[in-house]
């Protein structure tokens, strides 16, 4: 029983596999081009498949019919993708005859199939020039949001046509107008810290510039914008560190006293036998923690570069504790766990230096800014 299942199970996956790969399915469906390519694959491998060389001979005059009526109602609709149906057309039939050619079986039954060469180099050459028109008149209405259509259509007007007139500059035109021009300023602090908040801004900058690739919106330092000549930006991000504490020191000690029972300490003869004496050991161990904490608040306000007005304001806060621990003893170190043991053998660490401290509560805040600043120009 189970040998007939699995032999009944095998030929209905052979039944379903041909009826697919001749190009049945699709045939019976309608869809005429995507039959012809996949009976072509079938007598590719089976050129015998009498299935496959029905379905190709009856549905090549098919695609090509239906891929002239399409053209048909593009051009009498005169739309604004009339030449982008009649390119996709004569593409898709252009792959076909193709197809075919490089089938033997599928060229001995179609002999002859339409190719349309010139027809789609003229359907390029007016889809470039009507997409290359539309790209001109979006971007005069000198808005972003048509400025980033007009890149779109000079795109494609590139891609029908590489380097149609003057559609390379026209993309960068259109890329420049579509784009949001941001000027991050420079938090500035007292001298003693600007290192380390250049650091922090230089490291954000990088970051912010990464996340916006391939998007409408560009991040310029003050020195980047007036080496581009700048004049025009839409809009300002303005960090200032508003309060921060760096180093404050607090130091803390603690003393236990700590014993361990029956430790070996010495040894007694007894009958000429010698034994282990036992007894209980003490010390007394004092623990000293040092920390230097460090925080701060970062606000970072976005400003409308045409009329100043606050468009966002967000404070950000960071803090960072460094610390450092050892120990003395008094008494019998074997009273000690082998933790303290190595606390006692530790020295205080030398304590970073203040524009250490100053990187360590931005970093932080630096994370929450990259995250702040991606959410709120995800949009563009």
């Amino acid at each position: 029983m189970k040998k007939i299942n699995q032999f009944l199970l095998f030929c209905i996956v052979i039944v379903l596999t041909s009826a697919c790969s001749t190009g049945q399915t699709a045939y019976k469906q309608g869809d005429y081009y995507k039959a012809c390519f996949e009976a072509i694959e079938r007598l590719r491998s089976n050129p015998n498949s009498q299935k496959s060389q029905f379905v190709l001979t009856k549905a090549y005059p098919l695609a090509n019919k239906e891929a002239q009526r399409e053209i048909e109602n593009a051009q009498l609709a005169n739309g604004v993708n009339q030449y982008d149906v009649l390119v996709y057309q004569y593409e898709r039939m252009n792959q076909l005859a193709n197809a075919i050619f490089h089938c033997p079986k599928a060229s001995q039954l179609i002999p002859q199939p339409t190719e349309y060469i010139a027809e789609l180099s003229s359907a390029k050459q007016m889809a470039a020039e009507q997409a290359y028109n539309l790209g001109v008149k979006a971007v005069e209405a000198n808005t972003i949001e048509q400025a980033r259509l007009g890149f779109q259509f000079f795109s494609k007007a590139n891609e029908y046509v590489y380097g149609y007139k003057d559609v390379i500059h026209k993309i960068e035109e259109a890329r420049y107008s579509a784009t949001l021009r941001v000027i991050v300023q420079r938090p500035y602090t007292s001298n003693k810290y600007q290192y380390s908040a250049d650091f922090f801004y230089n490291n954000l900058l990088t970051e912010m510039s990464q996340n916006s690739k391939n998007r409408f919106v560009r991040f310029y330092s003050p020195e980047e914008a007036s080496a581009e000549n700048m004049r025009d930006p839409h809009q300002y991000i303005v960090l200032n560190f508003e309060d921060f504490l760096v180093g404050n020191i607090r130091e803390t000690s603690n003393t236990i006293d700590v014993k361990r029972d029956s430790v070996i300490v010495g040894t007694v003869k007894v009958e000429g036998k010698t034994y282990n004496t036992y007894n209980t050991v003490k010390a007394r161990l004092i623990t000293f923690r040092q920390e230097l904490s460090s925080g701060g608040v970062l606000s970072l306000r976005i400003v409308d570069a045409q009329n100043n007005r606050e468009l966002q304001l967000r404070n950000f806060s960071g803090q960072y504790v460094w610390e450092t621990n050892w120990a003395i003893f008094q008494g019998d170190d074997r009273a000690l766990t082998n933790e303290q043991k190595k606390m006692c053998g530790q020295k205080p660490q030398v304590p970073p230096t203040h524009q250490d401290l100053f990187v360590g509560f931005t970093k932080p805040i630096y994370n929450q800014v990259v995250s702040y600043v991606r959410s709120v120009y995800s949009k563009y």
